[in-house]
């Protein structure tokens, strides 16, 4: 561990993002907006983001010592009623993907989460095809809910999303926190 650390995005950012966000591969499995953004757009979601932590905290994912931000991971719909969040992450830098960070950057989002907010319950949606994402779900202690079918309109046709969850105390015994 310790190859990444999680940290606030800055409007300095906003080239990464907006290219990540533009990327044919992101966009193919990641269930936010699925049309092209342009800069404006970008500029107003990140007006939304860097001023406000809830209901929506979003971090960076940075390679350390070298400082490189190659992605970000996502706490949204954050619920203190419920204690519950949902969670979303995506490595963006192409060159970086494949190397676990992504298993780093959600454990310490997780972490985060269960730690910091006290949360007892955080959730996601994953489309069924994603085996790469389904894959580091279950590795990292996420559980499978259930399945929305035909949920999600993309590429031309309708998919299932699978829905995931894992508990403060499930977390906590996973890792021995």
């Amino acid at each position: 561990m310790n190859k990444i650390k999680l940290r606030a995005l800055t409007k300095s950012d906003i080239e990464y993002t907006l290219k990540w966000h533009n990327s044919d591969d992101i966009r193919r499995y990641y269930l936010g907006h699925p049309f092209p953004i342009n800069r404006e757009m970008e500029e107003k979601w990140y007006e939304k983001i860097l001023y406000s932590n809830y209901p929506t905290t979003v971090f960076g994912i940075e390679l350390i010592p070298i400082q490189k931000l190659i992605g970000i991971t996502i706490l949204s719909e954050i619920n203190f009623i419920n204690r519950s969040a949902k969670f979303s992450i995506y490595i963006g830098d192409s060159n970086e993907k494949g190397k676990g960070y992504s298993k780093e950057a959600a454990y310490l989002t997780l972490r985060f989460g269960f730690k910091h907010l006290n949360l007892n319950r955080i959730f996601l949606n994953v489309l069924e095809e994603n085996k790469l994402a389904i894959k580091l779900y279950q590795d990292i202690g996420m559980v499978r809910e259930g399945v929305l079918r035909s949920s999600v309109y993309k590429n031309g046709e309708y998919k299932n999303e699978i829905i995931f969850s894992i508990l403060a105390s499930e977390f906590k015994e996973k890792n021995n926190v």
